[in-house]
């Protein structure tokens, strides 16, 4: 596989996992909402933001220069990732919701992971 192609693999599977979530948590924001203790409105706009970072993940899988890209969705990704991870350790321990976040936050630093690797393998000019 070339290194254009798994650069681009890697943000349109990560475009297409953002748009996943970001159905799923409009389509569950009344339940979602209640364990975070907040109104689903606010899950309505997380989700729209969520949507719209998938949609600019599309958009920039189908770029000619893919390595600034990549950097930039690397870190964003590790953020996340981090973010997720630390709301999922100091929020109450209620099972099934914890190991859920917990989970997320590890799939999105898979994201991060593949799109260093997809960088380390892009010649500078990429």
């Amino acid at each position: 596989m070339g290194t254009r192609h798994a650069g681009r693999l890697s943000l349109r599977l990560d475009s297409i996992y953002c748009a996943v979530a970001a159905v799923s948590l409009a389509l569950f924001a009344g339940p979602v909402s209640e364990w975070l203790a907040v109104a689903p409105a606010v899950l309505i706009a997380v989700a729209a933001g969520v949507g719209a970072w998938a949609f600019a993940l599309h958009r920039v899988a189908r770029r000619p220069r893919l390595r600034p890209w990549l950097a930039r969705v690397l870190v964003a990704n590790a953020v996340a990732a981090t973010l997720i991870a630390a709301f999922a350790a100091v929020r109450p321990w209620d099972g099934a919701f914890t190991v859920l976040l917990a989970a997320v936050a590890v799939e999105v630093a898979a994201f991060a992971v593949s799109q260093a690797v997809a960088l380390r393998r892009a010649a500078p000019g990429t």
